[in-house]
């Protein structure tokens, strides 16, 4: 049976969010990206993401080229949070792969 701080599967709840509630898309689609690079201006951060593929180069031989595919746009402010939001993810990771 589930309780406060455990879902029906024995899962931790997390704590209720302040803000606006979170939905996920059901058209949404995963993208995986091996290289990122920013652009910005006064106001906005834009955020293009690819992969790396391969092609050939002017003499015909085999290289890897950088794709970009994807691109997102948002406020410095939104830039902060997901900066710090993917530090402490990256750090989340580093401890238990050390635990």
């Amino acid at each position: 049976m589930a309780n406060e701080t455990t879902g029906q599967e024995g899962v931790p709840q997390r704590p209720a969010q302040s803000g606006p509630a979170r939905m996920m898309s059901e058209r949404m689609t995963i993208y995986y990206s091996n290289c990122a690079m920013a652009a910005t201006s006064p106001r906005d951060v834009s955020i293009f993401f690819g992969r790396y593929v391969p092609a050939k180069d002017q003499s015909g031989g085999q290289t890897l080229v950088e794709l970009y595919e994807q691109q997102v746009y948002m406020t410095v402010q939104q830039a902060e949070d997901l900066a710090a939001l993917l530090s402490r993810t990256v750090e989340a990771i580093k401890s238990a792969k050390k635990a």
